[in-house]
């Protein structure tokens, strides 16, 4: 097979993009356990396929599914390379869009012109917000960490005094702000932090 072909660059992206499931996250799992950012993606995927289209009907506008759910697969991909991010760390989240975009531009290279194309425009689009389905993309994801924490019962960690989000003011601050465009995103949050007041996960 021609080294150059379609397929072997798609190989070679995927031989580079599977490490997302040993790419770890700050969200736990239990003691010394975390998450990775595969399953986390998944997550994201799932919630844009189950409320997607509701936020759509909400707003008016005709959700492009398929666009939606390509950019929620994509969305962290870029952490297979800078590794994620601690939410509560304002220096390091200081470089954090610089170094993705860096990264995504590498591991897109690997691509047929087509598939980079294509990606390239998603994850900037994602990353800007510019549409419904980016913010819905961009609202899941800061919402789906504190779901898993609640839902499936590892509340916030052990991170003691590095971890400001064990209370509703800050939590609020940090995610209000990405749900606001949408009255059932907002709720979604608001039920998932009463859930956590009312199991004491939350000051």
């Amino acid at each position: 097979m021609d080294k150059n072909s379609d397929l072997l660059k798609i190989l070679d992206f995927f031989r580079v993009v599977i490490r997302l499931k040993e790419t770890y996250r700050f969200t736990p799992k239990g003691e010394n356990v975390f998450e990775n950012d595969a399953e986390h993606s998944w997550s994201v995927v799932m919630l844009c396929m189950l409320i997607g289209k509701r936020v759509g009907e909400e707003l008016k506008v005709e959700i492009d599914v398929e666009k939606m759910l390509k950019m929620a697969a994509l969305h962290d991909i870029a952490e297979v390379i800078t590794g994620d991010t601690k939410t509560w760390d304002s220096n390091a989240r200081v470089s954090k869009e610089e170094r993705e975009r860096r990264a995504v531009t590498e591991m897109f290279q690997k691509l047929p012109n087509d598939l980079r194309d294509e990606f390239i425009i998603l994850w900037e689009e994602c990353e800007a917000r510019s549409t419904v389905e980016a913010k819905i993309v961009k609202s899941l994801d800061r919402v789906e960490p504190v779901l898993h924490r609640v839902l499936l019962n590892y509340g916030w960690g052990n991170f003691g005094k590095d971890d400001p989000e064990k209370t509703v003011a800050a939590l609020d601050e940090r995610q209000l702000v990405r749900h606001e465009f949408s009255n059932i995103l907002t709720q979604l949050y608001k039920e998932i932090r009463q859930e956590a007041l009312d199991r004491k996960m939350l000051e």
